[in-house]
């Protein structure tokens, strides 16, 4: 469809960017409020031998359940509470050794107010994200952060929506730098996501993306005529030189190239140990993904296939766009 013929399609865009700016703004603002607080908050939870449990009510209880859910993901221990239900009986879940997060932009939610006397009672620690640092819930508080809100983004200033994304970031910021501190590693990262692209990325090894057709090697006396052939029916964009059953070489599809404009037909002349490029960078059997994709990247000179071996013998060929497919 062409927006150019829609009525008030500039106005429109310009009410996005605003709402985006308002929000960016109330990130920017929170940003700027980050003070001895955080630390203290940052220092309980890496300390926190209990649970962390994150609640709040309406839209900020949405907030809740995603930064416990982001919590768990990091491997830290994390649940949500609704604070309606915790008044009837779920306030059982908080123990003594545990850290209670509640988010609310008021600072004056009455659900939360209802629980946090009983919570203090529990001697668990609470830690209250609020742009309201002298609110009823910051009375209880062990440890306050602030969020920065001007407005709510939005022609109203009603919905909770610049509220709700500081309160999220700040969450995030928490999350990933406790995770951090307690040495949470990839494989652990794998471990909570085993289903997921991200997970398979981590757990993935080099030789579970190779086939038959990933196979291409030719000899060092092998001739131009035979590694044309070699690249042309493989496609895979490379071929390895072997001699004695070893590597010792690759012929990229770019090297075939920029030999033929170099020598137009004597390059028909020369052979496989003439053209390929010696001691190729190689990658063993058993080797995660995430691992060939950092040998790809992280050269003076990037590159897009990785020749794969067990021990010295050669596998085959492994191609970035393989690893990119295999996620």
């Amino acid at each position: 469809m062409n927006t150019s013929y829609i009525d008030g399609t500039d106005m429109i865009f310009q009410k996005a960017q605003d709402l985006l700016e308002e929000e960016i703004e109330a990130i920017q603002q929170t940003k700027e409020l980050l003070d001895d607080n955080f630390i203290r908050a940052i220092s309980l939870m890496n300390e926190c031998t209990g649970k962390l449990i994150v609640t709040g009510i309406g839209k900020s209880g949405h907030a809740a359940r995603k930064m416990a859910a982001t919590m768990v993901s990091l491997g830290i221990t994390a649940v949500y509470l609704n604070p309606a239900e915790a008044v009837h009986g779920d306030l059982g879940i908080v123990q003594e050794n545990d850290i209670v997060i509640g988010i609310s932009k008021s600072g004056e939610s009455k659900e939360l107010i209802a629980i946090y006397p009983a919570i203090k009672s529990l001697k668990a620690s609470i830690i209250t994200i609020t742009a309201n640092p002298y609110s009823k819930m910051a009375q209880y508080s062990d440890v306050v952060l602030r969020i920065g809100i001007k407005k709510e983004a939005g022609h109203l200033n009603l919905a909770p929506t610049s509220s709700v994304i500081a309160s999220l970031a700040l969450g995030d910021a928490l999350a990933t730098i406790v995770a951090e501190m307690k040495g949470f590693s990839e494989e652990q990262f794998a471990v909570y996501h085993p289903g997921g692209a991200l997970g398979e990325g981590l757990t993935m090894k080099v030789e579970d993306l190779l086939t038959v057709n990933h196979y291409s090697a030719v000899e060092e006396t092998g001739s131009f005529q035979e590694i044309l052939i070699e690249l042309t029916t493989k496609r895979i964009g490379a071929t390895v030189v072997m001699r004695n059953d070893n590597i010792v070489g690759i012929i990229t599809d770019g090297d075939l190239k920029r030999l033929l404009e170099k020598y137009q037909e004597e390059s028909f002349k020369l052979v496989a140990k003439n053209i390929s490029e010696s001691k190729p960078t190689t990658i063993q059997k058993g080797t995660k993904v995430i691992d060939a994709i950092r040998i790809m990247e992280r050269r003076d000179h990037p590159i897009s296939v990785l020749p794969v071996l067990d021990g010295s013998r050669y596998l085959g060929t492994l191609r970035i766009h393989d690893v990119l497919r295999g996620l």
